[in-house]
């Protein structure tokens, strides 16, 4: 009796049994959906790429990259001179006393795309992590709102403008944001090793991120997950120190040079300004002002969410390096924006239980706050569409023809001086690039002269009254070659030669 009474428990017949397997049915299906959406968005990142390296920024990470997939650190140089410091692309210095350069990046962000390197995919990497910021973001949305308006506020985040330009350049905003969604929603899934490891990566893409730990030490409790977190934040925090050290001298040295010396209160209401004014307009009054209605009952959790990107803002806001003429800049806050994600999708569902309280007719107000809610994806859209930066298909092309123009003009093995173009030209041609802007400029050009090379010279249209540059006019004669309208006007490719 008690195994017929199993069985037919266990019949697709009975209704609770029916039910599990039509559930556990449609989770398989949303399941297989989602994988199949959240690699289509990976397949558009990667449509979008940024396919050629142009510019210091994306040559450090790149380059670095390069030679971690290779079992190096150090950029060897072209060939050793006394004056090698013009040598050395900028994204690296020379080490004193030897003939390679060491890098002025953090490893984090490298060793990803040394990663992609060996896979011989370096530039799929920032589109694979944009997929992932997405994968991650609804992971954590889902312990926290319903499924709905968790899938709304991942397609928002998937198509806001930061999101698209970190995920289609070779730039570090968008892997700090992915490594510290990944370490916060490790400890939240109960694996503080793990997450250890990987906020300590996001310190390694981007030093800054170590101020996160500031906000989230309101979360944690005197508690075994709390404790075996931090012993492998410092067991991992230790293997960069010790990185640190051997390249830069100290533990706290991570490449970047003097940060504090670039810190400077005048420049804090211009940016300050544009960060808050820039925020709600590419973020939308939508979703900063359900991120408002959710710190309306607040917690720790929200106390936290709410201050990391305003301490981001607050430290961007003296950094004098940064900008305030593009909409980009705002790039530097983007491992802060998904907390305010997170916000808003707590105060979405918040405004729906207030009014289904206050009002009745639940069922509507839940409609109408998930078509609120679906509004930010058509702004950031269009927004995204409206730029001449954005979701385009031939990032970084202009420079790379450019250079290939300027190697059809030369001998192979030329030395050719300019500070924009000399990563590509290290990259995609046969010629030897220097930087005109550096002291020594002007002594390698003598050198190399002595030698028998071909010297030419190469300067952006605003590099020209550079004092190095000009001195390099004044002690050699230089007659035009070339001329190149393009990446800008009135570039002018001279060859120097001995007065």
């Amino acid at each position: 009796m008690r195994t017929k009474m199993a069985m037919d428990s266990s019949s697709p017949h009975c209704p609770d049994a029916a039910a599990s397997g039509w559930r556990a049915w449609l989770s398989g299906q949303r399941s297989r959906l989602l994988f199949v959406a959240f690699f289509a968005l990976f397949l558009v990142y990667g449509s979008f790429r940024q396919r050629y390296i142009w510019g210091v920024d994306s040559f450090g990470y790149f380059q670095l990259g390069k030679l971690f997939s290779e079992g190096r650190g150090f950029l060897p140089l072209p060939y050793a001179s006394p004056h090698a410091t013009a040598l050395v692309p900028w994204g690296f210095t020379l080490v004193p006393g030897t003939e390679h350069a060491r890098p002025d990046y953090p490893p984090g962000f490298p060793l990803l795309l040394g990663i992609g390197h060996w896979l011989g995919a370096p530039l799929w990497v920032t589109p694979f992590c944009g997929m992932l910021s997405g994968v991650l973001l609804l992971g954590l949305l889902r312990t926290r709102v319903s499924e709905a308006v968790a899938l709304l506020m991942t397609a928002a985040w998937a198509v806001m403008p930061l999101t698209v330009y970190g995920s289609t350049m070779v730039m570090s905003d968008l892997v700090a944001a992915t490594t510290l969604l990944g370490g916060l929603w490790a400890f939240r899934r109960g694996r503080p090793a793990l997450a250890g490891w990987l906020f300590v990566l996001s310190v390694a893409v981007r030093p800054t991120d170590a101020l996160f730990l500031l906000p989230f030490s309101l979360t944690l409790r005197a508690e075994r997950a709390t404790l075996r977190l931090f012993v492998h934040l410092a067991v991992a925090g230790l293997l960069y120190a010790a990185y640190n050290t051997a390249l830069f001298g100290a533990p706290w040295r991570t490449g970047y040079g003097n940060v504090w010396g670039s810190m400077s209160p005048k420049v804090f209401p211009e940016f300050a300004g544009f960060f808050l004014a820039t925020t709600w307009k590419l973020l939308t009054p939508v979703v900063i002002l359900f991120a408002a209605v959710a710190l309306l009952r607040p917690s720790r959790e929200r106390a936290f969410l709410a201050l990391w990107p305003l301490t981001l803002i607050v430290f961007y806001s003296f950094w004098e390096s940064g900008g305030a003429d593009k909409w980009w800049w705002l790039r530097f806050i983007l491992p802060g924006l998904p907390m305010v994600f997170l916000l808003a999708a707590e105060g979405c569902e918040l405004s729906r239980e207030w009014l289904a309280a206050r009002v009745g007719r639940a069922t509507v107000w839940r409609v109408a706050t998930l078509v609120v809610l679906a509004l930010p994806p058509f702004f950031y859209l269009r927004f995204g569409l409206s730029q001449d930066d954005l979701w385009k298909r031939d990032i970084g092309r202009v420079n790379y023809d450019m250079v290939l123009r300027v190697e059809a003009d030369l001998p192979p093995g030329a030395l050719v001086g300019t500070l924009e173009h000399a990563s590509s030209l290290a990259l995609y041609t046969q010629l030897t690039p220097f930087v005109p802007v550096d002291p020594r400029a002007a002594d390698l050009v003598a050198e190399a002269l002595e030698q028998g090379r071909r010297v030419f010279l190469l300067p952006e249209p605003w590099q020209r009254e550079n004092p190095y540059v000009a001195s390099i006019f004044r002690r050699f004669a230089a007659r035009e070659v070339a001329r190149y309208d393009s990446p800008w006007h009135d570039l002018v490719l001279y060859e120097l030669s001995r007065r």
